[in-house]
């Protein structure tokens, strides 16, 4: 009786490797596409327009699916104010679902075998300080979204500080990538290049917080090095 956690534990972080795998295979494969098909069928429905828009993009960073294309697309959907809107409602309630299956998932086994190695102190940082670190990936979105999701899911991170940091972080993001695909029909309208420059200097921030996540996650890693 006494191995039947631990069985069940490496059955459900099995079944949720499978699972990126499948999904990761399909979008490789051009599952992809099936984004063109949508964005036709949600300008079909007038005003539940971006009620369905947020909800498929749940369903789409989920499964892995770019989220940028998507958010580029509410932009010439709906324009700015709604494409921003549907975005951060959909996009805040996909990384709560892809970090709800990772948990349930992979979250057993990462928490029993951590040990009392660096994984360990690494996961206890990501307990301890799990806001910080993903308002700093969210705020580039250079960082991909929907992986940010599960790895989150089977770390320390709480669901709370997770799901308030998203839904901040990704403002700035989404505000830009709905203002460029909104601007694109129009090239030399002066809000596709203020898009263009606001995504440099996000682009540009990615450099800065990859450093800064990286050196606050060895920071975490060596705190505790020599301590019985």
């Amino acid at each position: 009786m006494a191995r039947r956690p631990t069985r069940a534990a490496w059955i459900r972080l099995a079944v949720l490797v499978v699972l990126l795998v499948v999904l990761g295979s399909w979008v490789a494969l051009g599952g992809g596409d099936l984004l063109r098909d949508v964005r036709r069928w949600v300008d079909s429905l007038g005003i539940w327009g971006p009620v369905v828009f947020a909800v498929v993009y749940a369903l789409a960073v989920t499964a892995l699916l770019p989220g940028s294309v998507l958010t580029a697309s509410a932009g010439a959907l709906f324009g700015l104010a709604v494409g921003v809107g549907a975005v951060l409602v959909g996009a805040t309630a996909g990384a709560a679902l892809s970090f709800g299956l990772a948990r349930w998932l992979g979250r057993p086994v990462v928490a029993r075998y951590a040990g009392s190695g660096r994984l360990a102190r690494l996961d206890a940082y990501l307990t301890r300080r799990g806001f910080v670190a993903v308002l700093l990936v969210r705020l580039v979105p250079l960082f991909p979204f929907s992986l940010i999701n599960y790895g989150a899911g089977v770390a320390g991170v709480r669901f709370s500080s997770y799901v308030t940091a998203t839904a901040l972080g990704i403002i700035p993001g989404t505000v830009v990538y709905t203002g460029l695909g909104g601007s694109l029909g129009d090239p030399g309208s002066p809000g596709l290049w203020i898009a263009l420059g606001a995504l440099l200097v996000l682009s540009a921030g990615g450099w800065w917080a990859a450093r800064l996540v990286r050196s606050r996650s060895v920071e975490a890693g060596g705190a505790t090095v020599g301590s019985p």
